[in-house]
């Protein structure tokens, strides 16, 4: 069962990964936009929409505004991720992006909110009756996304946090591993009464204890070994899944953003990226040895009139220094993840595997 929920849990999170790219690629709604389109004309496409919370209407409906218009967004049956805090707001790099997992809440669960929260949407977009709104149809869900800091850093914090800690500890885990366990007690209870069936039950009794047994001497530090690798296992797809993100708009570095502005990427000197670092570029480079992320410097950005990179107007299309090639080093963080990950399987079935042979030695020992 925690396989099971395993692959649930990655997929859940794979999803939401996911639907924020689709959403970056998506226009955002205006004024321009809905006064393009008869009043009538309902169905107006997907959208997006960075904004901030006006109203609650009863108790499915959202009212949130740009600033220029408002818009409202249809909750019923929706769930809202909450996005952990900022850090690159206060100028923290890429190593201190927020390792905790979005929070998922269905919307029936938020009692209220106060008025000002910063949330992005992204959905079909409907006008009725003169009033546009966000709402799910039958084909695409909502996307609603509560946030602090700054709309350019929303991206790069969801790609990065918008995957679990441990997919094989979820929410079936304790509840799978407990009935196991008690399975395995009542069957040991059934078999010690039986000489013929004496190894039967040491088994059951030591198999009973497989949850805490990686957390017991002396295999205890392997299990610690294990999570340390995952963990690393970890921060590397998401490094992956960052150096792919600017790739997104076409295979060759070359695409159109969102407004309509052409999206570049040039190579650029030590000199150039200091320049463009002055000027608000990120820089990203992933935790692998320098010999495999390279030296050279990618800039990513929009061309101004005199040729020089700079930011785009779109805040999920991202300004940009990447260290190396991206698709190679993203290559290498994939394959160096995998194998750390199955590192870790034999650290954490080595530990297992001492600790359940002690185990069966103590209790050949007592069950007499």
């Amino acid at each position: 069962m925690p396989g099971i929920g395993a692959f649930v849990v990655r997929a859940r999170w794979r999803l939401f990964r996911a639907r924020m790219i689709d959403a970056s690629l998506r226009p955002t709604v205006g004024y321009v936009q809905l006064r393009s389109n008869d009043p009538s004309a309902g169905y107006l496409g997907v959208y997006r929409c960075f904004g901030t919370l006006e109203a609650i209407q009863a108790d499915d409906t959202l009212w949130i505004t740009d600033g220029k218009i408002s818009l409202a967004v249809r909750m019923s049956d929706e769930h809202v991720y909450y996005l952990a805090p900022d850090l690159l707001a206060s100028g923290a790099d890429q190593s201190e992006l927020p390792d905790e997992t979005p929070t998922i809440v269905p919307w029936s669960k938020i009692g209220s909110l106060p008025e000002g929260t910063r949330m992005f949407v992204c959905g079909p977009l409907y006008v009725q009756g003169g009033t546009a709104f966000f709402r799910s149809d039958g084909a695409t869900s909502l996307t609603v996304l509560i946030y602090d800091g700054t709309p350019e850093s929303v991206l790069e914090r969801s790609i990065w946090s918008g995957r679990h800690r441990n997919e094989y500890w979820n929410q079936v885990t304790p509840g799978s591993l407990a009935a196991g366990s008690l399975s395995l007690l009542i069957l040991a209870s059934v078999y010690i009464g039986s000489p013929w069936l004496r190894s039967s039950a040491i088994l059951a009794v030591a198999g009973s204890l497989i949850p805490v047994l990686p957390l017991m001497p002396p295999g205890v530090p392997l299990f610690f070994v294990y999570r340390r690798w995952w963990q690393h296992a970890r921060s590397l797809r998401a490094e992956r899944d960052l150096m792919r993100l600017p790739l997104r708009y076409d295979g060759s570095l070359r695409g159109s953003a969102s407004d309509g502005q052409q999206y570049e990427h040039r190579a650029v000197t030590l000199e150039e990226a200091q320049e463009l670092l002055s000027l608000g570029a990120r820089f990203r480079s992933a935790s692998l040895p320098a010999a495999q992320v390279g030296d050279g410097m990618v800039g990513f950005g929009v061309i101004d009139d005199q040729g020089v990179l700079t930011r785009p107007a779109d805040p999920l299309a991202e300004f940009l220094i990447v260290q190396g090639d991206p698709a190679t080093v993203a290559w290498r963080c994939e394959r160096r993840a995998r194998r750390l990950e199955r590192l870790a399987v034999v650290a954490f079935s080595a530990g297992l595997a001492l600790n359940l042979y002690l185990a069966l030695v103590v209790m050949n020992w007592l069950v007499r």
